[in-house]
C-alpha cells in the first residue's frame, strides 16, 4: 500500500471546502468541517477572490476590499476551531473553479465542498456554472449542498438521510458505489441505488428476440438486469445495507432521477461523471451537469479513479 493509499483509507486526506461568505457556503462550510471532524482530518478553507481579475483602477479601494476579504476569512477560521475543528486557509485570485480544483489537488484532497447558490443570483463564487464546472472538471468527488436539507443535522448525528444513487456499470458508477459504501460509515443513511437503461438497448445485449411492449421491459430481461445489479452492488455494499431497482428510462436518465429523488424527498443525489468534454458532451451530453444544475437537493458529483480501467 502506498502512501497516498494509507492516508486515504487512513483519513488523513484533507476536505477542501470553498467559500463566498454567502449564507449557503457558511452551510457547506459547516458540513465540510463537521465532515473534517468526523474523519479525524483537516479542512483547508478556501477563498477566490474576484477583485484582481474585474481591473480596479484605485489600488487604495483594492487593498481594502482585499483585506476586508482576508479579515472575513479570517474569522470563519476563528469560528471553527473554536468549534474543534483543525483547519488551514487559502486566499487566492483567479478564476474560481480552475482555482479551487488546483487547491484541491495540491492538497491532495478527498473530497471538494461547495455552497450552490440560486441560479438567478449573479455571485462572484460558487454560482451555478462554477459548481458545474468545478464538479464536471476535477479528479477529486465533489458535494455541491443547496439550502435546507438534513446534511447539516446527519454530520451532527441527529438525523438519517435518504441518499439516491443512479448507476450505470462504468468505472464513473463503481467510484460512486465506492464512495456512497463510506457514508455509512459516517452516519445513518437510507440508500437506494437505481440503473437506468433504454429498454430496446439492453433487449439488443441480452439478445431478447421477441417484440419488445411499448411502455414496459420484459420480465427475463428485468430480471437479468436485477440480478447484474445486485451481484455488482455485493461486490461493495452488504445487500441488507441498501435498496435496489432496474427501472427503464424512455425520456431522459436525468429526468427520471429528479422524479425518484422528489418522490422519494432524498437529501442526496449522487452520481458518476465520465467527464467527457468538447464534441464527447455535445454527442453523449452530460447527466451529471444535468443533474446538478436542476436538482432541488444537495449533489454529490464522483469522477472515475485514476486506477479505473
Amino acid at each position: 500500500m502506498d502512501a497516498e493509499q494509507s492516508a486515504h483509507l487512513n483519513g488523513t486526506r484533507p476536505i477542501l471546502c470553498g467559500t463566498d461568505f454567502s449564507p449557503t457556503a457558511k452551510d457547506a462550510v459547516d458540513i465540510a468541517a463537521g465532515l473534517a471532524r468526523r474523519l479525524k482530518t483537516k479542512l483547508n478553507l478556501v477563498h477566490i477572490t474576484a477583485f484582481r481579475s474585474l481591473g480596479v483602477v484605485d489600488p487604495s479601494s483594492l487593498n481594502a476590499a482585499l483585506e476586508q476579504e482576508r479579515a472575513e476569512l479570517n474569522r470563519e477560521v476563528e469560528r471553527l476551531r473554536k468549534e474543534g475543528s483543525e483547519i488551514e486557509s487559502q486566499f487566492r485570485s483567479g478564476s474560481p473553479f480552475e482555482e479551487l480544483i488546483t487547491a484541491a489537488v495540491e492538497t491532495n484532497a478527498r473530497l471538494i465542498v461547495l455552497g450552490a447558490v440560486g441560479h438567478s443570483v449573479a455571485r462572484r463564487l460558487l454560482i451555478g456554472s462554477v459548481a458545474e464546472r468545478t464538479a464536471e472538471a476535477s479528479p477529486i468527488p465533489t458535494l455541491v449542498v443547496r439550502p435546507g436539507g438534513k446534511l447539516k443535522a446527519w454530520v451532527r448525528g441527529d438525523e438519517t438521510i435518504r441518499v439516491l444513487l443512479g448507476y450505470d456499470f462504468s468505472p464513473a458508477g463503481d467510484a460512486a458505489l465506492e464512495w456512497v459504501s463510506r457514508l455509512l460509515a459516517l452516519g445513518q443513511c437510507e440508500i437506494h441505488i437505481v440503473h437506468l437503461y433504454r429498454p430496446t438497448a439492453k433487449a439488443i445485449r441480452l439478445e431478447y428476440k421477441e417484440p419488445l411492449p411499448l411502455n414496459e421491459t420484459p420480465e427475463p430481461n428485468q430480471s437479468t438486469l436485477q440480478r447484474e445489479l445486485e451481484a455488482r452492488v455485493a461486490k461493495i455494499i452488504p445487500a441488507d445495507a441498501v435498496t435496489l431497482s432496474v427501472q427503464s428510462a424512455l425520456g431522459a436518465f436525468e429526468g427520471c432521477l429528479f422524479e425518484i429523488s422528489h418522490v422519494e424527498k432524498v437529501d442526496l443525489v449522487v452520481v458518476g461523471t465520465h467527464q467527457r468534454a468538447g464534441l464527447g458532451r455535445i454527442r453523449f451530453g452530460s447527466v451529471s451537469r444535468s443533474v446538478l444544475h436542476h436538482a432541488r437537493t444537495s449533489v454529490a458529483i464522483i469522477p472515475p479513479r485514476e486506477d479505473a480501467s
